[in-house]
């Protein structure tokens, strides 16, 4: 299989997982691959599930184990995650079972990489050791405040060469050691990338083309993978559905994709910004492939994770994307294998004979992400 049918492959719905599968699971009833995997997992098999994008944690913190980062155990921490310890009992760390469980359904694996998870910003015990020894890489401080991004002080600087060259290390570590099918970088987890945005200004165009040169870098070590072990190694974004919101983030996202630097785009998240048919275009325009985001807290004007689904909803903003022309769904902070979405709103036969609410959500007001969180004037950029 070529790069490019890779990327064209069928993918109904996509499903992140955020890898906090063992956080509510007692320890003292059994480790266990089984588990782990029952927890989010095994019960998507026979749904309309196609890919996996599995996520171990926040920045250089993550329950898989690797000598360039640092293993999230829990534990040590106050909560007590025995994803980090599933290695050492079963031999097969987390990222390593999920792959694997994958692959023997004949699903998608890809490791979804937070670009700038700042949680820690709120909760020390998530801020990783490599932070806390490189204070000069974050935005600020404990304390500090800045105009724009919600408070984030804990954000990596990408303006900073160290910074760029950790994620290309952090990317590499395991594109060469997990027999994943590619790297997603979410975005969503968290859009500050730039000194300048998070204070309220313009991104320089230097930074700009420093972020896209790092693209290059990664598209290299993934082809280089992809040459070595005769497959395809993709590359996945999850952005802000608005090119000119990514170019205020410092995202300039027509250079990334005129180079052919990334595969799949999935658009939106806590908030969308503008039709559905714009992130098909973009996808024809460009030869990738593209996937609409569909979270709870927008679709359900904030509701959470866990949620009682309101099944109707979810089968109209489904079905709107579908008929918009993008080539599958994307879910996101939706752990409940037996959700019935999973067994829906992959189909848009199926969806379009369903009882739906034909709705197109863009902005819940009472979630904590909102455009403006996270760009000077974001409000500007949506088109509802």
């Amino acid at each position: 299989m070529t790069r490019q049918e890779a990327k064209h492959r069928r993918r109904r719905i996509i499903v992140n997982n955020d890898g906090n599968d063992c956080v509510r699971l007692p320890r003292d009833e059994g480790v266990s691959a089984e588990r782990f995997l029952e927890s989010r997992t095994s019960s998507l098999v026979g749904s309309q599930v196609d890919s996996v994008f599995y996520c171990t944690g926040v920045f250089n913190f993550y329950t898989h184990q690797s000598k360039e980062t640092e293993l999230r155990t829990g534990a040590d921490k106050g909560v007590d995650d025995w994803a980090a310890n599933l290695k050492e009992v079963t031999g097969r760390d987390s990222l390593e079972t999920m792959v694997d469980f994958c692959h023997d359904q004949g699903w998608e694996c890809f490791w979804s990489f937070r670009v700038n998870d700042t949680h820690d910003s709120s909760k020390s015990r998530l801020l990783s050791q490599w932070k806390q020894d490189h204070p000069e890489y974050l935005m600020g401080e404990r304390g500090d405040t800045f105009p724009i991004g919600g408070g984030r002080w804990s954000s990596v600087n990408y303006g900073l060469e160290p910074v760029r060259e950790k994620v290309l290390a952090i990317l590499t570590d395991v594109a060469t050691r997990y027999d994943v099918d590619g790297i997603e970088l979410d975005f969503f987890r968290h859009p500050v990338l730039f000194r300048a945005s998070i204070e309220g200004d313009p991104v320089a165009d230097s930074d700009m083309l420093a972020f896209v040169d790092l693209f290059r870098q990664i598209r290299s070590m993934t082809e280089e993978v992809a040459a070595r072990r005769g497959r395809p190694f993709l590359i996945g974004v999850r952005i802000p559905d608005s090119v000119d919101y990514c170019r205020a983030l410092g995202i300039d996202l027509p250079m990334l994709l005129g180079e052919d630097l990334v595969d799949i785009v999935t658009g939106s998240g806590y908030f969308k910004l503008e039709p559905w048919e714009n992130l098909a275009t973009l996808g024809k325009d460009y030869d990738v492939a593209v996937y609409a985001a569909m979270v709870a807290r927008r679709l359900m004007g904030g509701g959470d994770p866990d949620a009682e689904t309101d099944l109707a909803v979810w089968r109209g903003e489904a079905y709107n994307a579908w008929k918009a022309g993008v080539d599958g769904i994307y879910t996101f902070n939706r752990f409940n294998p037996k959700d019935p979405i999973f067994r829906e709103i992959g189909d848009p036969e199926a969806l379009e004979a369903a009882e739906r609410t034909d709705q197109v959500s863009y902005v819940a007001e009472d979630c904590w992400s909102r455009p403006e969180t996270w760009v000077k004037d974001g409000r500007a950029f949506v088109c509802d």
